[in-house]
């Protein structure tokens, strides 16, 4: 008896802090909705709860559906008590307990008459902290490496290994991991990656791997390298050109076979979170900061856009003159913005939904 006297207790507290509130009946049954929602998931609070809605929304949902439930559950008690039906009236008390554990901290966490504060954690249900989103991505994680983390890996890649030529490559140029396999790119033969030895410079270049045709990409493009500052990988590439004649084409059978041995490789000198796009993130980052604008990192990149450099390194991790860059070249000029690329994207997605019969509603009949 003292326990259902506590709940009882509880329960006329709980109603004192809900306003009676009457919305409409779609607004009614939004709330109901949302409500169930937490009910499922376990957890009331309005900051952490697993549905769709706003923190407004679900704070909302939860005093009214609350003050609902509670008055429910009240009259089902005091109707079973009056008709002397003990069990059945026990049954009620326990589940009126329950659902107060339940919602009763997450209301005097966010009370009707308070003033959310969305800066502040959830004081219901303890969530961890977690890293802002891309924290764990190939740009953010330059700053934890060495500046000659790229040399390190070239170091330790045995003579032997079938990608020697192509880790070397990569320590010096922005070329994508698939761009180092030999294919049809844009209905003209791509070799893989092209090295060329002019006068103690190499020049490095492919086909980029997604310029469709150049609509979205430069076609080909590619970097300058001082061999004399290119360290220990420019230098085997140099050699590698004077055995050849003064060029060499670099291509391995397996884009996914060098991914793995690079990270294998970085992984035995205990760096994380490293693939052929971190090379390429670092090169970039490299290019930010010893080239003198933007429009040449671009094309270095094979990017068409400027904007597109956001998405890589920044210039604060990379080095001047890092690996020796000295210049980039590309078929044609980037642009410095992108508003003919917004253009036919959006054209591209309108003609795509209006296939799938989900044109938008500016666009319907």
């Amino acid at each position: 008896m003292t326990s259902l006297v506590e709940t009882h207790a509880r329960m006329e507290r709980l109603l004192a802090l809900l306003p009676e509130r009457t919305p409409s009946e779609g607004t009614m049954r939004q709330y109901r909705g949302v409500h169930e929602r937490m009910r499922r998931a376990g957890c009331y609070d309005p900051m952490a709860c697993a549905c769709p809605a706003s923190y407004n929304r679900a704070r909302a949902a939860l005093h009214f559906c609350a003050r609902e439930t509670l008055l429910r559950l009240k009259a089902d008690l005091e109707a079973r008590s009056r008709a002397g039906e003990r069990k059945a009236a026990s049954l009620t008390a326990e589940a009126l307990a329950l659902y107060l554990d339940r919602v009763e901290p997450a209301i005097l966490a966010h009370p009707p008459c308070a003033d959310p504060d969305y800066r502040a954690a959830s004081p219901f249900r303890a969530k961890p902290d977690a890293p802002r989103r891309g924290a764990g991505s190939k740009k953010h994680s330059l700053k934890d490496k060495p500046a000659d983390w790229r040399e390190q890996v070239f170091a330790a890649t045995p003579e032997t290994s079938p990608y020697k030529a192509a880790i070397a490559a990569m320590c010096l140029s922005t070329c994508r991991v698939g761009e180092y396999a030999e294919t049809i790119r844009d209905q003209q033969y791509s070799p893989g990656v092209r090295v060329i030895k002019r006068d103690g410079f190499l020049e490095i270049f492919t086909i980029a791997q997604k310029s469709h045709g150049g609509k979205y990409g430069l076609s080909m493009s590619g970097v300058t390298v001082a061999i004399a500052q290119g360290g220990a990988p420019a230098a085997h590439l140099a050699t590698m050109c004077d055995e050849a004649g003064g060029a060499i084409e670099i291509a391995v059978e397996s884009t996914e076979g060098l991914r793995k041995a690079v990270g294998r490789i970085a992984a035995r000198l205990g760096f994380s979170n490293v693939s052929p796009n971190s090379f390429r993130a670092q090169c970039i980052a490299d290019g930010k900061v010893t080239l003198p604008n933007a429009e040449m990192v671009a094309a270095g990149a094979g990017h068409c856009s400027i904007r597109s450099q956001s998405r890589y390194g920044r210039a604060e991790h990379g080095r001047r003159g890092g690996g020796g860059l000295v210049g980039t070249f590309s078929e044609r000029q980037p642009r410095p913005a992108s508003v003919e690329r917004m253009v036919r994207f959006e054209a591209m997605r309108l003609t795509r939904a209006i296939e799938r019969g989900r044109a938008p509603p500016r666009f319907a009949a």
